[in-house]
Protein backbone atom coordinates (compact mmCIF):
# COMPACT_ATOMS: atom_id res chain seq x y z
CA UNK A 1 0.00 0.00 0.00
CA UNK A 2 1.60 3.33 -0.76
CA UNK A 3 2.08 5.90 1.37
CA UNK A 4 -0.10 8.53 1.97
CA UNK A 5 1.09 12.07 1.38
CA UNK A 6 0.99 14.95 4.05
CA UNK A 7 -0.79 18.24 3.64
CA UNK A 8 1.94 20.70 2.16
CA UNK A 9 1.02 23.74 3.99
CA UNK A 10 3.33 24.45 7.53
CA UNK A 11 2.06 23.54 10.18
CA UNK A 12 -0.69 21.12 8.91
CA UNK A 13 -0.20 17.22 9.88
CA UNK A 14 -2.94 15.88 8.07
CA UNK A 15 -2.77 13.53 5.21
CA UNK A 16 -3.91 14.39 1.89
CA UNK A 17 -7.30 12.69 0.51
CA UNK A 18 -6.13 12.27 -3.04
CA UNK A 19 -3.15 10.73 -4.19
CA UNK A 20 -1.61 13.43 -6.49
CA UNK A 21 -2.89 16.44 -4.31
CA UNK A 22 -0.60 18.34 -2.36
CA UNK A 23 -3.15 20.01 0.22
CA UNK A 24 -5.37 17.96 2.75
CA UNK A 25 -8.63 20.84 1.75
CA UNK A 26 -8.70 23.75 0.20
CA UNK A 27 -9.00 26.28 3.07
CA UNK A 28 -5.25 24.37 3.59
CA UNK A 29 -4.39 25.61 0.21
CA UNK A 30 -6.13 29.22 0.22
CA UNK A 31 -4.11 30.22 3.28
CA UNK A 32 -0.59 28.95 2.47
CA UNK A 33 2.16 31.39 2.98
CA UNK A 34 4.61 29.88 0.73
CA UNK A 35 1.79 29.37 -2.01
CA UNK A 36 0.97 33.01 -1.91
CA UNK A 37 4.93 33.94 -2.21
CA UNK A 38 4.97 31.60 -4.89
CA UNK A 39 1.99 33.00 -6.57
CA UNK A 40 3.26 36.64 -5.59
CA UNK A 41 6.77 36.04 -7.74
CA UNK A 42 4.90 34.65 -10.39
CA UNK A 43 2.53 37.34 -10.90
CA UNK A 44 5.67 39.88 -10.33
CA UNK A 45 7.42 38.50 -13.37
CA UNK A 46 4.25 38.11 -15.56
CA UNK A 47 4.23 41.93 -15.39
CA UNK A 48 7.49 42.56 -16.58
CA UNK A 49 6.75 41.13 -19.91
CA UNK A 50 6.38 44.14 -22.68
CA UNK A 51 2.79 43.69 -24.60
CA UNK A 52 3.21 44.43 -27.63
CA UNK A 53 -0.01 46.32 -29.12
CA UNK A 54 -2.15 44.39 -31.64
CA UNK A 55 -1.62 46.58 -34.40
CA UNK A 56 2.44 45.75 -34.08
CA UNK A 57 1.83 42.21 -34.42
CA UNK A 58 -0.38 41.40 -37.19
CA UNK A 59 0.27 42.27 -40.70
CA UNK A 60 -2.44 41.61 -43.45
CA UNK A 61 -0.43 42.55 -46.03
CA UNK A 62 -3.37 44.54 -47.72
CA UNK A 63 -1.85 47.84 -49.00
CA UNK A 64 -2.09 46.53 -52.91
CA UNK A 65 -5.58 47.34 -52.69
CA UNK A 66 -7.38 50.45 -51.78
CA UNK A 67 -10.96 48.65 -51.31
CA UNK A 68 -9.50 45.66 -48.94
CA UNK A 69 -13.53 43.86 -49.65
CA UNK A 70 -12.41 43.87 -53.21
CA UNK A 71 -8.57 42.44 -52.40
CA UNK A 72 -10.22 39.57 -50.58
CA UNK A 73 -13.35 38.15 -52.55
CA UNK A 74 -10.65 38.13 -55.52
CA UNK A 75 -8.19 35.92 -53.19
CA UNK A 76 -11.00 33.80 -51.84
CA UNK A 77 -12.72 33.44 -55.52
CA UNK A 78 -13.29 29.73 -56.80
CA UNK A 79 -11.60 28.36 -53.16
CA UNK A 80 -13.92 25.64 -51.42
CA UNK A 81 -12.07 25.76 -48.30
CA UNK A 82 -13.12 29.87 -47.93
CA UNK A 83 -16.61 30.32 -46.87
CA UNK A 84 -18.97 31.80 -49.46
CA UNK A 85 -22.03 32.08 -48.24
CA UNK A 86 -24.61 32.19 -50.16
CA UNK A 87 -23.20 34.29 -53.00
CA UNK A 88 -22.52 30.66 -54.14
CA UNK A 89 -25.73 29.69 -54.50
CA UNK A 90 -26.50 32.61 -57.10
CA UNK A 91 -26.75 31.54 -60.54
Amino acid sequence: MPVRRICARAGCGVPVKKPLAKYCSVRCCSIDPLRHERLRVQARLASRRPVLPMARQLSLGLAGSSNPEAFLAHLCEGREDAPGGLSRLVV
